[in-house]
């Protein structure tokens, strides 16, 4: 710990030693040092209030446990499948041919790793930061090659990196007294992961897996490319003279909620290889976070679902989870990460409603099998149509009628 302080301590010399007037980084870190830290007040929590900063930690720490655990959706007969080929993956061994075939790291992949880290970014609960790694001895380097080539060689994930400084930001325009209303941001240590991204993501290229509608934190996609998909599909509706229905769908906690052992029977069916699959497992389960709050932290709470916040595998893993989303040849079907629009469109209004409930109908079945909960408040649909054409098909999910805007609020 006294290494770890006297090396911050350096790094603080160091910066206030290279602040300069002439390319005003003096003025704008004296910017930054007068603006006041937002303060979070006293939270109204079970207990009454919590005013001291261990008791506000604690406060939104439990209500961070509750939102990360189950929706409470049961489905047996998908439920059984899943218990059954988990339990069968517990603690297989490998074979001698498995472990030979691992690609080991060498220490220039841990080098280049390190040399492209963002040295702003937050240190996890090791308190080890990204600058210190980046002035690390060059002999150190080919200690954390022998330690990540461990963690492939065992399939174990070390539980000192499984737990998660989550920091509170308030949301917007939200009340700052309700602990529910403060945003988690999860610091995690995150070099190891690397590793396993760049095999995951290999697994899944050599193999084809994701679906092509899925445009979240892939190569050469972005937001961009999947709105212009979508904005393409309405204009060719007009020229056949076809009006167009759009459901643009909310999940609620989408991450946070991800039922684990679903993702890891997943990770089975779609023949993830076995070394990978067991350190997989070993990423996931046992999890924890603690809310640190000025220099209080709260006790460490166990994450009962969702893949981890900051990590940098679980964008892929949310893509993998929701990669057998239902499809039809009727409609077309955009996602990014989380978010998820449908769009149909036909002459006759009806038609175009019809194709639109058919498709949700077999979400809906697939959102139970999944444990996944739509926020129909929040789930928006939008007509385009040429002209004044006053009918707007009427779309339901949950026999819910979805409300119908006049724009949409998509990928924001």
């Amino acid at each position: 710990m006294n290494m770890i302080r006297n090396s911050r301590q350096k790094d603080q010399t160091e910066e206030l030693e290279a602040l300069n007037k002439e390319d005003r980084t003096l003025w704008r870190n004296a910017k930054t040092m007068r603006k006041k830290a937002q303060k979070i007040p006293a939270l109204l929590g079970e207990n009454g209030f919590a005013y001291s900063d261990s008791i506000k930690a604690e406060t939104i720490a439990l209500s961070l446990e509750k939102q990360f655990s189950l929706n409470d959706l049961s489905h047996r007969e998908t439920e059984n499948e899943v218990k059954k080929s988990t339990e069968n993956l517990c603690s297989l061994p490998l074979t001698n041919n498995q472990i030979d075939n691992l690609k080991c790291i060498q220490p220039s992949e841990v080098i280049k790793v390190i040399k492209n880290l963002n040295i702003k970014k937050a240190c996890g609960l090791d308190c080890i930061t990204n600058k210190m790694l980046k002035n690390l001895p060059c002999t150190m380097n080919f200690e954390f090659t022998e330690i990540i080539n461990n963690i492939f060689k065992f399939n174990y994930f070390l539980k000192a990196w499984k737990t998660a400084v989550v920091v509170p930001i308030l949301k917007p325009g939200k009340d700052p007294t309700q602990p529910e209303n403060y945003r988690p941001i999860s610091l995690l240590s995150t070099l190891t992961e690397n590793f396993i991204l760049d095999k995951l993501n290999e697994h899944l290229a050599e193999n084809k897996i994701l679906c092509p509608e899925q445009f979240g934190f892939r190569k050469s996609l972005t937001t961009t490319h999947q709105l212009l998909r979508v904005v393409e599909y309405i204009p060719s509706g007009f020229q056949k003279g076809e009006c167009t229905g759009a459901v643009f769908l909310d999940v609620q906690k989408a991450f946070d909620r991800v039922w684990i052992q679903g993702l890891i029977h997943k990770l089975i069916r779609y023949k993830t290889p076995p070394h990978l699959l067991q350190l997989l497992k070993s990423y996931l389960e046992e999890r924890k976070f603690a809310v640190k709050i000025g220099n209080s932290i709260s006790e460490a709470k166990i994450l009962r679902a969702g893949i981890p916040q900051g990590g940098k595998i679980s964008p892929v893993l949310y893509s993998f989870y929701v990669n057998d989303i239902p499809k039809t040849h009727k409609n077309l079907l955009g996602m990014y990460a989380d978010d998820t629009a449908i769009l149909a469109k036909n002459k006759n209004h009806k038609y175009t409603s019809a194709a639109l409930n058919q498709h949700l109908a077999k979400l809906d079945d697939w959102f139970l099998k999944w444990k996944i909960a739509l926020n129909v408040n929040k789930t928006e649909a939008v007509y385009f149509a040429k002209g004044r054409r006053k009918h707007k098909p009427i779309i339901k999910i949950k026999n819910q009628t979805i409300t119908c805007l006049s724009k949409p609020n998509i990928l924001a």
